[in-house]
């Protein structure tokens, strides 16, 4: 199988697996948000904010460091997962000692119930079969579709029968407990290595993790930060709009787009020593994300508020502004990720955490100046912080890929003002009041925008390598897709005629 097929058929499998989780996702969400107030997924987002900067601060960057080393044995892959659980261990049982400290910063003592509940998660994550990495590192997602499916599956039944039973946010705590269950259970059924502990090679890997970790905690508070706040400054129904808000704004990013870029961003170390290709590697999955994410971006922007009233009803109505304000925020969160990988093929973490804890001190401060002011006000001025400081970190990655910023920028912006464009005629000739509206509007906004943009692409494959490599990759996909049809089309007449 060639690179192109190999990459289009991975990127297809994680779109799928991610597709399937979070329209699993979205319908318990959708089920909580009926049953569940403002102010319970405002003491969720408190917890999940403290579990989940822990596992940041303790990632020592075990899938990064297997994918991107150059050589990579049995005695590698059982180092860098020593390593990995010894940190993770370590932050539980600080955690639990902290405990107390976190009672007097958070006074509601249902939130210091969740956390506690919640300390497990990141040992038994830790503790998965490494092997998954490995698999990640040789575009292999058969097993890992398989391991993502069966775990969402069973997590979601238990918050959806729990919810339904009791109406309590619990179904959400426990939940994410039956999946890091579920995933550690699943990753030795489907992977043959077992990982012994080992401490052979954990000084090269040292060098990596250290700045790792350091990069992760000030990315992870750059990106949490507008949480943190709130979670200080505003009501615990604040928060939880803002958390529903936030959910539904960078799912896309978090659960399809990424995903689908994925086996491109794995093969930067590969091409890193080709500068022509490494070029067009990079500024082809720029123009990627972008053509993704666009339209999903426009739609959120211009029909917000029938998409709230909708899909989360009546008393969510104050979520819909927050969903607008966050859009800029989704286009950051996207083009964040592609920065921290070409960075990461570099070996240019401690660069990148530089840039980070440079960014965060002055969002911090921007921030914390609007502490008075209006959430929406202050949702606004976050996003659009992110989007500038990801464009100027746009400008040191394109020097280390050798692409010139100039056009890189400029497929980053064309998807976005296509879909602008298209999104903004169509809420003035026809404003989405309903469900039908609503689904008509975003199928009509997508389908446009994509023509648009496939043309455009004919006419820049003319004269540029990265939209014609593009344009390759569109006509494959969809000769894949046509084939696919043809064949089910094919087996189905078949049984027809038996």
């Amino acid at each position: 199988m060639g690179l192109a097929s190999k990459l289009i058929k991975s990127s297809g499998t994680l779109v799928a697996i991610k597709f399937l989780q979070r329209s699993l996702g979205l319908i318990s969400t959708l089920i909580l948000a009926r049953l569940l107030t403002p102010e319970s997924f405002g003491i969720v987002a408190i917890a999940a904010l403290v579990i989940y900067f822990s596992e940041v601060i303790s990632n020592t960057g075990i899938q990064q460091y297997l994918v991107q080393t150059e050589f990579l044995d049995d005695g590698v892959v059982n180092s860098a997962w020593t390593l990995n659980l010894i940190i993770k261990f370590s932050i539980c049982l600080i955690l639990y000692g902290s405990l107390p400290v976190l009672a007097l910063f958070y006074e509601n003592p249902v939130v210091i119930q969740a956390i506690s509940v919640l300390i497990p998660v990141i040992g038994i994550r830790a503790l998965m079969n490494p092997e998954l990495h490995v698999k990640r590192r040789n575009l292999d997602y058969k097993d890992i579709f398989k391991l993502e499916v069966f775990s969402k599956i069973g997590s979601f039944t238990v918050v959806v029968v729990i919810a339904l039973a009791y109406k309590t946010f619990w179904a959400i705590i426990i939940g994410d407990i039956v999946s890091a269950a579920l995933m550690l259970l699943l990753s030795y059924r489907y992977c043959a290595h077992r990982p012994r502990l080992s401490l052979k090679n954990v000084g090269k890997q040292w060098m990596f993790s250290r700045w790792m970790m350091a990069r992760g905690c000030f990315g992870y508070l750059r990106a949490q930060v507008d949480t943190l706040l709130i979670s200080q400054f505003f009501s615990l129904a604040q928060l939880g709009r803002f958390n529903i808000a936030r959910e539904f704004t960078i799912m896309p990013a978090n659960e399809v787009i990424r995903p689908a870029v994925e086996p491109l961003l794995a093969t930067f170390s590969s091409v890193r020593q080709n500068p022509e290709e490494l070029d067009n590697q990079f500024s082809l999955s720029v123009l990627v994300v972008s053509l993704l994410i666009a339209p999903v971006v426009a739609f959120l922007f211009f029909a917000n508020e029938t998409f709230v009233l909708v899909l989360l009803g009546e008393k969510w109505r104050e979520t819909a502004p927050l969903i607008q304000a966050m859009t800029p925020l989704l286009a950051a969160f996207t083009l964040s990720g592609l920065i921290n990988s070409i960075f990461i093929a570099f070996e240019k973490v401690k660069q990148i955490f530089y840039f980070d804890a440079s960014i965060f001190i002055i969002i911090v401060t921007v921030l914390y100046m609007l502490k008075d002011g209006g959430l929406i006000e202050f949702v606004w001025v976050r996003s659009l912080l992110a989007l500038g400081f990801n464009v100027f970190l746009l400008y040191f990655a394109t020097k280390l890929s050798s692409s010139t910023f100039i056009k890189t920028f400029a497929y980053f912006l064309l998807p976005y003002v296509v879909s602008m464009t298209i999104g903004f005629s169509l809420s003035e000739a026809w404003p989405p009041l309903g469900l039908w509206d609503l689904a008509i509007f975003g199928i009509v906004l997508a389908l446009v925008c994509y023509f648009l943009m496939y043309l455009a692409l004919s006419v820049l494959a003319r004269i540029d390598s990265t939209a014609c490599r593009a344009k390759s990759y569109v006509d494959q996909g969809i000769s894949m897709v046509l084939a696919w049809i043809r064949n089910r089309t094919h087996k189905t007449l078949d049984k027809m005629d038996l």
